[in-house]
């Protein structure tokens, strides 16, 4: 497992392509290790959003999930196929994985309410179906935490979660709190990314400051 400081070492080291310990990094290039700790969680945060189901489950955490009473508008009980939702929790950031106890598989991606593909479940011949698991995921209502719609059960069926996995927004690597081995690499060079960004913009803040200052000093 590694830390936030562990992580960030390895960036330094990446966008300085040389070999430095945290502790003379931290020294000589105060200011890059200041702003690595400030953004290490942002990274985190969207590199989580990308990852496969075969990383994403390394950060996975487990929770029993609130079943939501549906609005008249989304009752549909003449369908054969059904939806049921739910209340993610409080610190629900991003998928892992939902299962239903009658579907065949758990799914581990989704879709949003914007798209084509939710419009498509409001038609019963097109809405997936157990063997095809659909879910939606959307802010709730009430505008705190998300909703989880899982439209491929059958009328009829009792809607039991048999698993459910997610990774909480707190979950970022820093100096208490360890992100998996197999992360590490991946981590270290997405944050050296967006470090590398940051210093190219300020040494071009830098070159502009300077040739404004010459043009200046010409017409004086």
């Amino acid at each position: 497992m590694k830390t936030g400081t562990q992580i960030i070492e390895r960036a330094l080291t990446l966008i300085d392509e040389q070999l430095t310990e945290f502790d003379v990094a931290a020294s000589t290039e105060m200011s890059m290790a200041d702003i690595a700790a400030e953004i290490l969680p942002e990274v985190c945060r969207n590199l989580i959003k990308s990852l496969p189901y075969e990383q994403k489950r390394y950060l996975a955490k487990t929770a029993t999930l609130v079943a939501e009473t549906l609005s008249g508008g989304e009752v549909q009980t003449d369908w054969i196929k059904q939806k049921v939702a739910y209340v993610a929790p409080d610190d629900f950031w991003e998928l892992v994985a939902i299962r239903l106890s009658v579907w065949s598989n758990p799914v581990t991606s989704y879709i949003l309410i914007d798209g084509k593909e939710y419009s498509a479940q409001n038609n019963p011949f097109s809405r997936g179906g157990k063997q095809n698991p659909v879910i939606a995921i959307s802010n709730h209502a009430t505008g705190s935490g998300a909703r989880i719609e899982c439209f491929s059960i059958h009328k009829g069926d009792t809607a039991t979660v048999s698993l459910f996995q997610y990774v909480a927004f707190d979950n970022v690597p820093n100096a208490v709190n360890t992100w998996p081995d197999q992360l590490f690499e991946l981590t270290a060079k997405a944050l050296a990314s967006e470090l590398l960004n940051i210093k190219q913009r300020f040494q071009q803040s830098q070159q502009l400051e300077s040739e404004g200052v010459k043009i200046i000093e010409q017409h004086t």
